[in-house]
């Protein structure tokens, strides 16, 4: 089998926190099942405490006094020819020219890049600007993490675009063997940046206010993230219209200890999403999948795959719809019975289609299949 050398270069330097998400941890994934090195090559934005999450992994650090992308594009004029694998994350202009500088030293290398796309950001993409074209053309594997963005994609650009589902490395996730279902609480989850519009985080306060009365158990509802200072103030707002709501609703602030968090994914019953747009799954439904939560989302683009069609979760298709998804989520909090059959299900089916080891062992068969047809033409 081959082991190949690999590299990812984001868009823009990496945060800490991104390296427990898609855009490293897929390119880990691959590493541990088919690389002889991992270089993630950024400029610094502080400390990398994750870092030790990733072994073997190793952190290359831009110089300071350039802009982040030229840099990168220096670093790979120097050391093309120790990159076999380069991971680009986002259809992002920023990567116009290090793409085909890499494809120019390295032909035979391999060029990948993980969309992290939703459908209105492909519909505005500058197609027919030549350097963009350029940039995709070059890329020997393109994948998108949705099913829906993938058919759309396939039709318009007429060429394959992989589905590659945001996923799990099981791994990096050992305090999931012990999950029992029994243990778990009436809790209702959610992660991610509150107050953020694209998390739409005030659609699942009010649609909680407005599930509660009709809720046969008392539930609680736990919001965990950053918070900025416009939601806070919609909170305290909520708090004052809603006094018999306000001691069933806490903001745990960010939680940056992964153990800490795990604890909350492993008390909660439901994990809910409340996004106007994803690119794919977000990294937090996977999380939440893994510790048995069923999941309400919005109908963002990976909606059906997240729940394979509805079958284990529940899916509030109108961003704006605060009643209907007040319904779903009553639904679902009140089917006791399905909550608990539908914590193996789940569980199952996120082993099943978004396993990482599995999805690498899948690009590996992708680049090897890219290798054939230049052996082949």
């Amino acid at each position: 089998m081959n082991r190949y050398k690999m590299c990812m270069i984001p868009a823009l330097p990496l945060e800490n926190v991104q390296l427990m998400k898609d855009r490293v941890v897929f390119p880990y994934a691959c590493f541990r099942a088919f690389g002889e090195s991992l270089r993630l090559v950024t400029k610094s934005t502080g400390n990398y405490p994750y870092l030790s999450y990733l072994e073997g992994a190793q952190l290359v650090t831009l110089p300071e006094e350039q802009p982040h992308m030229e840099a990168a594009v220096h670093y790979v004029s120097e050391h093309a020819d120790e990159i076999d694998l380069l991971f680009l994350f986002g259809a992002r202009g920023e990567y116009m020219e290090l793409a085909p500088t890499y494809k120019a030293l390295r032909p035979d290398g391999i060029l990948y890049l993980k969309l992290d796309a939703n459908i209105d950001w492909m519909s505005a993409l500058p197609l027919f600007h030549k350097p963009f074209a350029d940039f995709l053309q070059s890329c020997d594997i393109i994948s998108c993490e949705s099913r829906l963005l993938q058919t759309l994609l396939y039709k318009k650009w007429q060429r394959p675009v992989e589905y590659i589902p945001n996923g799990v490395y099981y791994p990096l996730y050992p305090a999931t063997d012990d999950v029992r279902y029994e243990e778990k609480e009436n809790i209702i989850l959610t992660v991610g940046r509150l107050g953020d519009v694209q998390k739409n985080s005030l659609l699942l306060l009010y649609a909680y206010a407005l599930a509660f009365p009709n809720l046969k158990e008392s539930w609680e509802l736990v919001m965990v993230g950053s918070i900025t200072p416009e939601f806070q103030a919609d909170y305290e707002d909520f708090c004052k219209r809603f006094p018999p709501l306000a001691p069933h609703v806490r903001l745990t602030g960010n939680i940056a200890d992964k153990q800490e968090l795990y604890r909350y994914y492993k008390k909660a019953k439901v994990f809910a999403l409340s996004s106007c747009g994803e690119g794919g799954s977000p990294n937090v439904f996977s999380e939440a999948a893994v510790f048995g939560c069923s999941v309400i989302t919005t109908g963002v683009d990976a909606a059906a795959d997240m729940t394979d069609n509805g079958r284990v979760g529940r899916i509030s298709p109108d961003l704006e719809d605060f009643d209907g998804y007040a319904k779903e989520l009553t639904a679902l909090c009140n089917d006791a019975d399905y909550l608990a059959r539908n914590f193996h299900e789940m569980r199952t089916y996120i082993k099943e289609y978004f396993d990482y080891e599995r999805l690498a062992d899948r690009l590996r068969m992708l680049i090897e299949l890219q290798a054939l047809k230049r052996r082949s033409s």
